[in-house]
């Protein structure tokens, strides 16, 4: 397990450095290394180019680069993006879809949840989540959802507010859907039909895709976010967290299956430091 920490903490990739010394590890932000790994993350060339990505003035560059910024675990106290997130707030509208969901999810990681906008925008998130667990999809000009579950709603969006849940429950908000969100998943083996185990609800959805996006995201974060919620030790998760823990190679590095980057990284079917942050991550908060 150690060497497997020490690759995480390379300097060559200082995004996951800092972000497995300030979740995986706890260190406090004040500590000294903490502080040298958050100074060489700001000055590297992959910020450099995230930040970039505002100097385009689009919609969807902006929500990729919030995207990279909270995976990166920094806030809006280390990078000066407030005014850009005023931006996409100006241009939210319903071209979003479902990637508002997702959206929101980011900017409390970034710190913006006392932000008017998004608390209010995060309580009408929740009040659409049915009793089941789902909610259902976004883009009106679908006639179905992709589930294709009878009585369910889209899985792929239900898993955007697993992931928005996730990091509510973070900075101690809890809301009173969390539980039905969470017997979802157990309901459902994960990422599973409940009438036949053998077969992924959406199979791309049971790979290890990284980075994600609001369709495209892998079994690691689902896995993840039902773990932070507390939900991922109930026995009806154990087919999801073996088929994941199929992935790791003999050094105890977990391979990459897609992606379709818009930050780097790694290169497909190779350990991947990402996967195996968050797939270490999860089994950090099933021992809470």
């Amino acid at each position: 397990m150690n060497n497997v920490i020490y690759w995480l903490l390379e300097v060559e990739n200082p995004e996951v450095k800092y972000r497995t010394m300030i979740e995986l590890l706890d260190f406090p932000k004040d500590d000294s290394e903490v502080k040298k790994a958050l100074d060489d993350l700001l000055k590297s060339e992959t910020v450099r180019l995230i930040m970039d990505k505002f100097k385009l003035n689009k919609k969807w560059e902006d929500v990729t680069a919030l995207c990279a910024l909270a995976e990166f675990g920094l806030t809006r106290v280390d990078v000066p993006i407030d005014d850009y997130i005023e931006r996409v707030i100006r241009n939210m509208n319903r071209s979003m879809k479902c990637a508002k969901i997702l959206l929101l999810r980011n900017l409390v990681s970034l710190g913006y949840y006392e932000q008017t906008w998004v608390k209010e925008e995060i309580s009408i998130a929740f009040s659409t989540i049915r009793e089941d667990g789902t909610c259902r999809c976004l883009d009106k000009t679908k006639k179905t959802n992709d589930s294709k579950l009878p009585g369910m709603g889209c899985y792929r969006q239900t898993t955007t507010y697993l992931l928005l849940a996730a990091e509510l429950k973070k900075i101690g908000v809890i809301l009173p859907q969390f539980k039905s969100l969470i017997n979802f998943y157990i309901s459902h083996y994960v990422a599973f039909h409940p009438d036949n185990q053998e077969k992924a609800i959406i199979e791309e959805m049971v790979g290890t895709y990284y980075p994600f996006d609001h369709v495209k995201l892998g079994l690691q974060m689902t896995i993840y976010g039902l773990s932070v919620l507390g939900g991922a030790n109930h026995s009806n998760c154990n087919k999801a967290l073996e088929l994941l823990d199929s992935k790791k190679d003999y050094d105890g590095k977990y391979i990459l299956d897609k992606s379709f980057p818009y930050f780097e990284v790694g290169k497909i079917g190779e350990p991947n430091k990402w996967i195996t942050l968050y797939v270490l991550l999860s089994e950090k908060y099933r021992k809470v």
